[in-house]
């Protein structure tokens, strides 16, 4: 099975930056469609646009109507901290809620179910998942009588990426999180996020978990002294998820990069 798993794209009709977010945006989605048309999942893991504006959304609808992509490649859209839920909802009005109106739901796939989590709170950039939500998900993990593998998505990240006095903006709900999927790690196989911008994979509670750069504006991370975050003129990129019975691998695609000298047999 195959998986694309991209962030933080952050539309808007504007530069930001000095970086052009839709053209940067297409130039990814040109190369999935040239390259990954086979996968099985393509996900798109929330600050699908920078101010949660109407106009940024129909924006971002228009790319993805008038692309090449499959029905069955047809992104599933999540929501971070830089949406607007309520302009979701409106635009892409067959996206997925929860009884709540939490824009949270599941779908799956032969011996797989993949969960896709709401960690938006208006008028902050932090992550929460209050009550309502967490009894969504401990709903879905235990009514799984099949006993599938369990892969989570969500736009914050669960864990401190460096030290935790130093991650603010992260899920706030890390204890509440910790405790729902700690009775469940033996059947999650892996968490995906995005949030931070940056490249990064590692394991928590015995679950391995993994995060592309964005595709607007990727940052670099130093850890010299403290964990902190800056701009530079670095690659965006994408992840493309390999799934196997006894494996699973994360690869970056650094789409910028189209010239490639490709070794011959």
């Amino acid at each position: 099975m195959k998986i694309i798993h991209l962030s933080d794209p952050h539309i808007y009709t504007k530069i930001l930056e000095d970086i052009d977010p839709i053209n940067r945006f297409e130039l990814a989605l040109n190369h999935i469609i040239k390259n990954h048309l086979d996968s099985d999942l393509f996900v798109i893991t929330g600050d699908l646009t920078h101010f949660g504006d109407e106009e940024s959304y129909y924006k971002l609808h228009e790319i993805l109507t008038k692309s090449d992509l499959s029905n069955k490649l047809y992104p599933k859209l999540m929501i971070g901290n830089h949406d607007n839920r309520e302009n979701i909802k409106k635009i892409f009005s067959n996206i997925l809620i929860d009884e709540n109106g939490f824009i949270q739901y599941l779908i799956d796939i032969k011996d797989k179910r993949f969960i896709f989590l709401d960690t938006n709170l208006p008028g902050t950039d932090q992550g929460y998942f209050c009550k309502k939500r967490q009894s969504w998900l401990i709903d879905n993990l235990e009514n799984n009588n099949e006993n599938k593998k369990i892969y989570l998505f969500m736009h914050h990240n669960p864990l401190p990426l460096a030290d935790e006095s130093n991650d603010q903006i992260g899920l706030q709900q890390r204890e509440e999180f910790k405790n729902i999927i700690f009775k469940h790690k033996n059947l999650i196989k892996h968490i995906f996020f995005g949030h931070q911008h940056i490249t990064a994979s590692g394991n928590y509670l015995g679950i391995n978990f993994s995060s592309p750069r964005s595709t607007w504006c990727p940052l670099v991370p130093n850890f010299s002294s403290k964990y902190r975050l800056g701009s530079a003129n670095t690659d965006p990129n994408y992840n493309v998820v390999l799934i196997k019975n006894d494996s699973l691998i994360v690869h970056s695609e650094d789409f910028l990069k189209t010239k490639i000298n490709w070794f011959t047999n």
